[in-house]
């Protein structure tokens, strides 16, 4: 395979839900470990990079064998630093030539789809013409500005969701580029990105309470199907970290 390193970003603060990370979700006390608990089946603990400016969080890391990363206060309060001095001031830091960002606020995303983006990165990525990879939903929904639609005629000419345009929303699950362009470009997306899609349920993203308790209430659905188990077969040989 390739040299890929995972960061899992996480902070103290966060501006919708107080601690948020801390949530309990699963089979975990918390957000954070849960997602960790998922990561660690698809890959070798030690390209996990946990990046927090908390203790307790880098604490908590070490249970699953991860490793840490501390990051610069100033790039965890409350937004101060422009996002682009956060990803490079993380990445630049991550000794692996590939990298993949990977958030808790999507628990849903199951193990068998890190896998499935890890191999769509390897062949449209590295043997294709693609630069990045991120995570999305296709939508056929219907989509207004203020003062006019944007992907369908509002008349009597009204379009039916089925022929209505392609469109992708970022699930906020995963992004994946190559070190240096992310640190040239201070971006971990590139102008051709691979729109790899997931399932509804790993675009799940956790922003208010509500979108919580949803995603608590979709766990069931979660369980039933399995997805937290990987068959025999599906695991990827990477080489030593």
């Amino acid at each position: 395979m390739f040299d890929l390193g995972i960061v899992v970003p996480v902070r103290r603060g966060s501006s919708r839900i107080r601690e948020k990370t801390l949530l309990p979700f699963g089979e975990e006390a918390t957000l954070l470990e849960w997602k960790l608990s998922q990561l660690v089946t698809v890959i070798d603990p030690a390209r996990i990079y946990l990046s927090t400016e908390d203790d307790a969080f880098l604490a908590m890391g070490d249970r699953f064998g991860v490793r840490r990363h501390k990051r610069d206060l100033h790039l965890a309060q409350d937004h101060i630093a422009p996002f682009r001095d956060v990803i490079t001031g993380i990445v630049r830091d991550i000794p692996h030539d590939h990298i993949a960002w990977c958030t808790v606020v999507c628990p849903l995303m199951p193990p068998s789809e890190y896998l499935e983006a890890f191999r769509a990165y390897r062949d449209q990525v590295l043997d294709g013409a693609k630069d990045s990879l991120v995570g999305v939903n296709l939508t056929k929904e219907y989509f207004w500005e203020e003062g006019r639609s944007l992907n369908y005629e509002a008349t009597r000419n009204h379009t039916i969701s089925q022929d209505l345009p392609d469109w992708f929303k970022v699930t906020n699950s995963i992004y994946m580029r190559d070190k240096a362009s992310i640190l040239r470009d201070e971006y971990f997306i590139g102008p051709a990105p691979v729109l790899h899609q997931l399932s509804k349920l790993s675009g799940i993203d956790i922003d208010y309470m509500e979108d919580y308790r949803m995603a608590q209430a979709l766990y069931a659905i979660y369980q039933a199907d399995g997805l937290g188990t990987l068959p025999s077969d599906a695991a990827i040989a990477w080489p030593a970290a």
